[in-house]
């Protein structure tokens, strides 16, 4: 982060100012979080950008006084799990999955507090770190929303060795993760 760090003081303070710095900052450090929940949610790439660009048009136009960064945390996954709910009462859902996801709204509510914990995405990241660098660009770039042959497009590889770098990052992060929740959220990210 070097010189774009904010503490958590100074964080508040300009975005209770309305400071762009402050949103700039937040949006860099949950874009992709927020944007890959979405995206599983939709299973629609551009509806997932426009919730997430949705959810911090909010966080601009709320006039809530944040006390903690934990609030504002708070604030952007909450929001977006509601408009994810909504996007989807307004679609009359014909896929039968998408329905029961609405209809087990204790699994979505689970699901949701458990992202919301404190460190769960930063442990994720941090063990996307360990794995070699070809196959965690595969992972990143999976984790924005990209298809198979996208990525093989992007990097210049063919379209099975992406398929098999997704599989090994996906083994690797599973035996290296020793939470379940942490486990469950790879499983449901990177399908």
């Amino acid at each position: 982060m070097g010189d774009d760090a904010l503490n958590q003081e100074e964080l508040l303070d300009l975005l209770a100012r309305k400071d762009n710095r402050a949103y700039q900052h937040l949006y860099r450090i949950y874009y992709v979080a927020l944007k890959a929940l979405a995206n599983y949610y939709v299973k629609d790439n551009d509806v997932a950008e426009d919730l997430v660009q949705d959810v911090f048009i909010s966080l601009l136009e709320s006039g809530y006084k944040f006390k903690t960064e934990s609030e504002v945390k708070y604030f952007l996954y909450s929001s977006l799990k509601n408009k994810c709910i909504s996007h989807f009462r307004k679609q009359k859902v014909r896929d039968k999955y998408h329905k029961e996801v609405l209809s087990s709204q204790t699994d979505v509510e689970h699901f949701w507090d458990k992202v919301l914990e404190e460190d769960v995405y930063a442990r994720l990241m941090a063990a996307v770190d360990t794995l070699p660098p070809q196959c965690k660009m595969v992972m990143m770039l999976t984790l924005e929303g990209l298809k198979i042959a996208e990525i093989a497009e992007k990097m210049e590889i063919s379209v099975d060795t992406v398929k098999e770098y997704k599989s090994n990052g996906k083994r690797k992060l599973i035996s290296r993760l020793k939470d379940a929740d942490l486990i469950c959220l790879v499983s449901l990210i990177w399908l």
